[in-house]
C-alpha cells in the first residue's frame, strides 16, 4: 500500500498509518532527511501521546506516557549489532504497547514478531511517498 503525502497533509500520512498497520510494531526506513521523526510525532500525536515526542538518536529510546499504554520510540542508528540484546527488545515486544523503531535494518531480518514496516521516500516537488508493508 503506497500515500503520497507533504508536510500539509502530514496528518492524513499518520491516519494512512493507523488505519492500515496491522501490529504494534511499527518499522520507519528512509534515508537521512526523508522525515520519519516528523511522521512519528504526528502519530504520536493521533495515538494519543502525552508528552513531547522527540528523536531518540542519542538516547535510542524514549518512552512516552498515552491515553492508554506507554509508547515506545526507538532509533536504531547508531546501535551495533552486538548492542541489539543489551536493549531488551524482547521485553518491549511482550508488552503489548506501540512500539516504533526507525532504523530498523539491523534487526529486521531477526525479528519473529509481525510488524509492520513503512518505507518513506522522496518524490518530486517535496513530496514524500510511503510504502507501508505489514508481516501479518
Amino acid at each position: 500500500m503506497e500515500f503520497e503525502y507533504n508536510l500539509d497533509n502530514l496528518k492524513k500520512a499518520s491516519e494512512f498509518i493507523l488505519k492500515n498497520s496491522k501490529s504494534n510494531l511499527l518499522l520507519f526506513s528512509g534515508v537521512i532527511g526523508a522525515g520519519k521523526t516528523t511522521l512519528i510525532k504526528q502519530l504520536c500525536k493521533d495515538i494519543g501521546v502525552l508528552d513531547v515526542v522527540n528523536s531518540p538518536t542519542y538516547s535510542i529510546i524514549n518512552v512516552y506516557k498515552s491515553k492508554e499504554k506507554p509508547v515506545f520510540h526507538m532509533d536504531l542508528f547508531r546501535v551495533k549489532k552486538d548492542e541489539i540484546d543489551d536493549l531488551g527488545l524482547l521485553e518491549y515486544l511482550e508488552s503489548g504497547s506501540k512500539i516504533i523503531i526507525e532504523w530498523p535494518e539491523i534487526i529486521i531480518d531477526e525479528l519473529e514478531e509481525d510488524y509492520t514496516h513503512v518505507k518513506i521516500y522522496y518524490n518530486k516537488n517535496n513530496m514524500r511517498k510511503l510504502k507501508l508493508i505489514n508481516t501479518i
